[in-house]
């Protein structure tokens, strides 16, 4: 199993942007899945500590996660959780 320190991400968020949050979300994720800070395999924090972590509400996070599987970049795996494809 891949470890991966998650560290405090709200600085990451722009709530002044034009955008949705959630995009923001996705977009952060995406970028270090594409460049390999979170290798394949990965398993992500469950929501609600994603949530904590980026500092908003557990249904932004549930939105940008539904967006990364629809891309396959994310996979979910029933009572297993949410890994990087």
């Amino acid at each position: 199993m891949l470890i991966f320190m998650w560290e405090d991400r709200s600085g990451r968020i722009n709530h002044e942007a034009s955008g949705y949050i959630w995009a923001q979300v996705a977009d952060d994720l995406r970028k270090e899945v594409r460049d390999g800070t979170l290798p394949s395999g990965l398993q992500l924090p469950a929501a609600h500590e994603l949530a904590d972590i980026y500092g908003v509400a557990r249904g932004t996070i549930l939105r940008a996660i539904r967006e990364l599987t629809e891309e396959g970049i994310l996979v979910i795996t029933p009572h297993r959780g949410t890994f990087v494809a």
